[in-house]
């Protein structure tokens, strides 16, 4: 494959991440601010649990984006080491 047929599957995958993760960690940046000013929660640990949880969406969203553009440009992953074995023989 040339860059010219990647980059558009790159970018399908690329952008719904980025957009997924910039409203998840503003909503969770939010909520988080609010509650725990509410309940006395230090900024360090406010800092803490908001790094947590956007590394867990951030995670979460690129695997899940990766597997729906997988499917939308019908990228083909054998799961089973059989088949991969009768792909490199063709």
């Amino acid at each position: 494959m040339n860059l010219r047929e990647i980059l558009p599957i790159w970018w399908a995958w690329q952008w719904r991440v980025i957009v997924t993760v910039l409203l998840a960690n503003l909503t969770i940046g939010f909520l988080l601010g609010f509650f725990g000013a509410l309940l006395g929660l230090s900024k360090e640990s406010l800092l803490i649990i908001s790094n947590l949880l956007s590394l867990a969406v951030t995670i979460y969203a690129s695997i899940y984006f990766l597997a729906y553009v997988f499917e939308r440009f019908h990228i083909y992953v054998p799961r089973e080491l059989d088949e991969y074995r009768k792909a490199a023989i063709k």
